[in-house]
Order: C-alpha cells, then structure tokens, then sequence
C-alpha cells in the first residue's frame, strides 16, 4: 500500500530494508551526493575520483554521504563504489533501488534517502560525466548553501551534445513559462533538502519522468512553484553516450512526452502569460571556446528519410497540411541534406504537442514518430553552427527560440480548437 500523503504510487519507496537499516546507521548528515547508476563500471572511477577530492577541498568540515542509487548493475559498478577510498567526512550508501527500472527511479531514491538523513542539501550526478573535476562539488552545492532552492548545471558542449536542450527544451520553456533557464535537462544538479523530501513525494515517479524525463520535470515543477532557482557554467562535458540518429532512442522520446505533458498540465499558467523568469548564473560563463561536434550529419540525414518512410503516413495525419507538404518536400527532394529550417521545425515541434495531448491514439508512438523529424532539425543545427564559437552558437539559440515565438499564434488556435472543452488537469502531476 503506499501512503496517502506520498500520492498513489505502486512503490510508496525505493529504498529497501537494507537501505532503511544503513540509513539509520547513518543517522544524519549535512550533505548527499548521489549517483544514479546502472552497468557504468567503465565511467563512474573518473565520477567518484572527482567527487572524492572536491569533497576532501571544499567539504571538510561536512558530514557528507555518497550514495549510489544502482538498478542491478551486472558489471563492476558497486565493487568499485564500494573499494573507492574517501575522506574521513564521508560515508558510503550503496542502495539497489525498488521500482521501475531507470534514471528518474534512481534519483528518487536519492531525494527519498536525502529526506530521511534531513540533509541541508543534495547533489545528483551521473554515473558518465565526462569532463568533471572536483570544483563542480562547490558550484553545485554552494548556492545551496547560501538559500538557493535548486541549481542547475549550464556546459560548455558540442552543438550535437546541446541539440535537444537547444533545439527543445529551452525555446519550450522560454515559449510557455517564459522562464530563461538555459539548460532544463542538466544532468548535474543540487537541491535543498527540504525541496529533495518534497519531491520524492510527488506522484509522478511511475510515468515518464521514472526513465529519461526526470531532469526536465524537476526543473519545470520546481519554476512553476516558485522555487529559488540558479545556474552555474560547470565546463566542458563531452558527448553523449548514444549513436547519433539511433532509432527509438527512449532517452529522447521520454524527455518529449515529459516536455509536451507541460501542456496540459500547466494549461492556465501559460495560457494566461506568465511574468518573466529570470535564472541567474552563481558563476561566471566562459563562451570564448568552439567545441566540434562528431561527423554525424549523414547518420542524422538519414534517419530522417528513414523516418519519412517509415513515418509518412503518420507525419501526414498528424501535421497540418501545410507543415505535413514542406516536411515531405524536404524529404523527397532530396533537401534531407539540409535538415528542418527552426521556423519549420518549431511549429513540427508545436504541432506534435498539441496532437500528444488530445489522447486520441497512443501518445507514445506520437512521440516516436517526432524522432527523425528532430534529428533532421539537428542536421541543420550542425550546419547552422559549424566553426561559431560558443557565444555566437547562442545567436543561434536565441532565434530558435524567436522562431517558437513568432508560431505562438498558430499554435494558440490549433489548441484552442482542440481544446475547447479541456477540464482542469492541473492536478496530473502535483
């Protein structure tokens, strides 16, 4: 059964009797760093080097657990979690979570073990973290110490590494709640504790946020409620873990449906046009660098003629006649080379949300089908940005983000029309 107060999950915990007994062990502690882990025997040694030692400079006088939040790792991930040496502040956690298996399962376990040591705060991060040192420990958790609610890490990445985040989630967030958070899918980030105990008790941890969405939700719930929220440039992280143009890539499709799910969910918030939010930067930003992304706008090229096979006739029912006419003109002309213009791609990207949230049909294979449509918008983003340094990358953001902008009217009718009689489902996900 799980309690009332915790929402109507099937798993009211992920954490264990074993976990609950160390737990107690433990007793209390000022700060957690957890590490959401699954088969990373290859990558966690360069994580927890790096945490060990940013702990040892700038947490001395703390009482620290790292806690690794595993879903059955097969490999040598806990062995070495377990054979890491660490400063004498620090105890070790190891936790075999219950419950779906994924990132956002982990990190609840994380947030749950954060609020039963009452810790001042928490810090989260992966298990693959290419590119960290030791001072992304005080980036993260300094501003938290000193009353801020959560901080989010900003990189410094190729446009590749950046596409969904560029291309997506920021000109999404911009659009709806009109908030400039610059990376709302950071894999690294800090919350206090207080904020980690009231999230690991939302009812959300059984849908997709329980996968690949979790990054998305925490930054969206936590702007919507009016939490104090920061950025700090944390550096260079290296590129993603996938093959680019990678078919069902369920990393991708879950952050979609958790972005699109937004829409319905926070329907009277953005309807009635949100005052800015402004996210300050704890740090200074460092955009002077050009970063190179792999030579992959073939793969991504095809794959969205492959899509356009595969999808065709879906892209067809699901897009308006004229966004479905430009698409396949693409397509079958033999611009995939090119990839989807932002003004195209914005109102695919648009038009996608608003079918997702009918719920006529299934709204995962919705999602799904959006996936060689947004790898043809990273070809062009490629393209776009190629030899430009960070800073002039960020012109480019920005017109993605105008470009969403300026759809705003087209997509206000389309939704108006299919929406009409929408009740309030604010409560879907609080």
């Amino acid at each position: 059964m799980s309690d009332p107060e915790r929402g109507i999950l099937m798993f009211d915990t992920t954490l264990n009797a074993d976990a609950g007994r160390r737990i107690q062990e433990i007793g209390s502690a000022d700060v957690l760093v957890g590490i959401p882990s699954h088969r990373n025997g290859r990558t966690i040694g360069e994580v927890l080097t790096a945490v060990a030692a940013g702990v040892a400079t700038y947490l001395p006088g703390e009482r620290v657990v790292l806690m690794l939040a595993d879903g059955g790792s097969s490999d040598n991930t806990v062995r070495l979690v377990e054979d890491e040496p660490v400063p004498g502040n620090v105890e070790k956690l190891l936790v075999a979570y219950e419950g779906p298996l994924g990132k956002g399962t982990a990190v609840r376990a994380i947030l749950e073990a954060s609020g039963r040591l009452g810790v001042k705060a928490c810090m989260v991060v992966e298990a693959r973290a290419p590119g960290i040192t030791p001072e992304w420990v005080p980036l993260l958790l300094t501003p938290i110490l000193h009353g801020d609610d959560l901080v989010m890490g900003c990189y410094r990445r190729s446009a590749h590494a950046a596409s969904l985040t560029d291309n997506l989630a920021y000109p999404f967030l911009r659009m709806f709640l009109n908030a400039d958070l610059r990376e709302p899918l950071a894999s690294e980030f800090a919350l206090a504790g207080r904020l980690a105990d009231q999230l690991a008790g939302a009812d959300v941890w059984e849908t997709d946020v329980c996968r690949f969405g979790v990054n998305a939700w925490i930054a969206t719930h936590s702007l919507v409620q009016g939490y104090r929220i920061s950025q700090v440039d944390l550096g260079f992280r290296g590129e993603g873990s996938g093959p680019p143009g990678a078919p069902l890539d369920t990393r991708l499709i879950h952050v979609f449906a958790v972005l699109f799910r937004i829409l319905t969910t926070y329907r009277r918030l953005w309807q009635a046009s949100p005052a800015p939010v402004r996210v300050p930067f704890r740090s200074e930003r460092h955009l002077h660098e050009t970063i190179a992304s792999p030579d992959c706008v073939g793969l991504l090229t095809d794959a969205l003629t492959q899509g356009h096979e595969r999808y065709g006739e879906a892209w067809e029912r699901l897009l308006s006649g004229e966004t479905y006419l430009e698409v396949a003109r693409i397509c079958s002309r033999g611009d995939a080379a090119v990839g989807l213009p932002r003004d195209l791609w914005a109102r695919v990207a648009l038009e996608f949300g608003v079918v997702y949230n009918e719920g006529e049909g299934d709204p995962d294979r919705v999602v799904e089908a959006l996936l060689p449509l947004f790898y043809g918008r990273t070809a062009a983003y490629l393209r776009e940005t190629d030899g430009l340094s960070l800073e002039e990358r960020e012109a480019v953001v920005e017109g993605i983000a105008q470009a969403f902008l300026d759809a705003r009217p087209a997509f206000n009718d389309l939704w108006d029309r299919s929406f009409s009689r929408l009740g309030d489902v604010a409560s879907y996900w609080m």
